[in-house]
């Protein structure tokens, strides 16, 4: 079940570039792309940069090592840990543009059968983390005036 849920997942990225990812925050703006894909682009500056496409308006941030929500084994030690990268995704319409954003998140245990594979897991998103991000996408563009 979790592989299938994994396997649609990246397909879904695939196929929509993570735009189309139904639930994902976004803001619209009337700010032109141009103006739009600077802003998109600064808000996330502060991380490593994996791929950066202004003609398909993606910008996907490398891994980002964060603490783990779960403690691992009998004694609850703080030894899980949990990655994520973040999916800025920019569309241009006739009236501005819209952006989105979308993470993905993996987790990882050195404890139980997981660690035996040595892989990451996939693991749902934290909706705060992506509004968080739009947030300083908004604040920056309404300091445009946009």
């Amino acid at each position: 079940m979790i592989f299938k849920r994994s396997l649609f997942f990246s397909l879904s990225l695939v196929l929509s570039g993570c735009a189309g990812l139904s639930g994902a925050p976004t803001v619209t703006t009337v700010c032109s792309f141009d103006q739009a894909w600077g802003v998109a682009l600064t808000s996330v500056s502060e991380f490593e940069l994996r791929k950066i496409d202004e003609e398909g308006g993606t910008i996907e941030t490398d891994w980002i090592a964060v603490s783990s929500r779960t403690a691992g084994g009998p004694l609850k030690r703080n030894v899980n840990q949990e990655r994520l990268r973040f999916f800025v995704n920019l569309e241009a319409h006739q009236t501005g543009t819209s952006i989105s954003v979308h993470q993905a998140r993996e987790f990882f245990s050195p404890y139980g059968v997981q660690s035996q594979s040595q892989a990451w897991r996939r693991i749902p998103a934290v909706p705060e983390e992506e509004q968080r991000l739009v947030n300083r996408i908004h604040n920056k563009l309404e300091a445009k005036g946009c």
